[in-house]
């Protein structure tokens, strides 16, 4: 079991991607997430987070917001070319209706030459996803299709 106060760590999965980040807040388990989401397609530690842009997601509960935010992050990607190393999000507020999410992301266009490609990601998925409290610690799980 991790004893850092905030990482990410691969789980064994035989065909995909299962990624569990923690952290004393949802902020930092969703931040942690992020960098375990980019690891898995790049040297994200190469990044260099010169380039800083808002990010914004939202959800009608925290798992919809979860998926929402990686889905996001992945778009922009694919997309836009852009890969991110470091992640600071604002605290998570609850409207009547949904779950708010605003971060920051900083990073730079994705140069496979200095970023590498490890795998490619298809999708963000809800399968095994899980949203833990305890002690003063936030855990997620998530699945990425391979």
């Amino acid at each position: 079991m991790p004893t850092k106060q905030e990482g990410y760590r691969f789980l064994e999965h035989t065909t995909d991607a299962l990624i569990e980040a923690w952290g004393p807040t949802l902020e930092r388990a969703f931040a942690e997430a992020a960098k375990g989401f980019f690891d898995t397609m790049i040297n994200f530690e190469n990044v260099n987070p010169s380039v800083e842009e808002v990010v914004d997601a939202s959800g009608h509960d925290e798992p919809e917001l979860l998926y929402n935010w990686l889905e996001e992050l992945l778009l922009r990607f694919e997309l836009r070319g852009m890969a991110y190393s470091t992640f600071d999000i604002d605290p998570i507020f609850q409207t009547s209706t949904s779950f708010q999410l605003r971060g920051k992301a900083r990073g730079e266009h994705y140069d496979p030459a200095k970023h590498g490609a490890k795998t490619a990601v298809k999708a963000v998925t809800y399968h095994m996803m899980t949203i833990e409290r305890e002690a003063g610690e936030v855990r997620v799980r998530f699945l990425l299709d391979l």
